[in-house]
């Protein structure tokens, strides 16, 4: 099977060893994603074919370095003990593993509903290390606040969005590196960026004629989507720092999902986007 991002190639050899799902607030900001999705992968059926050369990281903590691609963000391979631990999002292919279990649940955000019956550990599951959370979030009076994984990008969001998907085609996942995305649109009128807004990126591919993603250059964590005369913004709702109160609506591009992830839950499924 094959990591493929914007410019970052890697052939992964062999069986995938484990696949874990991961609800911690630093996972969920560096991938802009509900949950980050690992597939452990021995360091020997693993090699870069091209890339390398563009990959940035970020110190999370004393234990642990989260890699990304300078061009567009995606999440790169990550070294954890004789393994590396491969973002799924971004692997092509038939991973030969599905399942898995859920870590750190107990700091997933409130509005995502885990649905399925894989094992749930509360934090760390037993013989792994524990994750390192970020610090509470400063409140802002009648708005929900937001940042990326380092903090240094922050905004804020009042009201409703006007939708909330949880999206599956590729570029989603490839630009998330995770399952799915959660994209929450909101017009531009109940939006402000309060810092970093300096510090923030984007990328679309050239094929793409919507599609973007934004991101921070300091540690590669999602940020908001802010497109040219289009009045409303794409917020990754994984960025929101507390309940927005608000849920997501539907999974839409359910016909591109990955392969090994199942969808669970009442939430309507449409195979490409909604009705209008």
């Amino acid at each position: 099977m094959l990591l493929a991002t914007s410019r970052i190639l890697a052939p992964v050899d062999g069986s995938i060893h484990n696949l874990a799902h991961c609800h911690c607030s630093m996972c969920r900001k560096h991938h802009g994603a509900p949950f980050a999705s690992f597939a452990q992968v021995p360091q020997h059926m693993f090699r870069w074919v091209a890339g390398e050369h563009s990959l940035a990281s970020y110190a999370a903590s004393a234990m642990r370095e989260r890699r990304f691609c300078t061009v567009c963000a995606s999440v790169a391979p990550t070294q954890l003990g004789d393994g590396l631990w491969v973002p799924a999002g971004n692997l092509f292919g038939d991973l030969g593993v599905t399942g898995g279990l859920h870590m750190f649940v107990g700091s997933k955000p409130a509005w995502h509903v885990i649905a399925d019956a894989l094992p749930q550990h509360e934090a760390a599951p037993p013989g792994w290390t524990s994750a390192v959370e970020r610090k509470a979030a400063p409140a802002v009076e009648g708005a929900t606040h937001g940042s990326c994984s380092c903090g240094a990008v922050t905004f804020a969001v009042t009201g409703a969005p006007t939708r909330w998907m949880q999206c599956h085609c590729s570029r989603c996942r490839r630009g998330r590196s995770a399952a799915h995305g959660s994209n929450a649109f909101y017009p531009s009128a109940q939006f402000a960026w309060r810092t970093g807004r300096e510090l923030v990126r984007s990328y679309r591919p050239p094929e793409a004629e919507r599609f973007a993603v934004s991101f921070c250059i300091r540690c590669g964590g999602g940020a908001p989507v802010e497109r040219e005369k289009v009045p409303f913004v794409l917020l990754p709702a994984a960025l929101l720092d507390s309940d927005p109160g608000f849920r997501p609506e539907a999974h839409i591009h359910v016909a591109s999902k990955a392969s090994w992830y199942a969808i669970h839950g009442a939430l309507p499924q449409f195979a490409e986007l909604p009705p209008a």
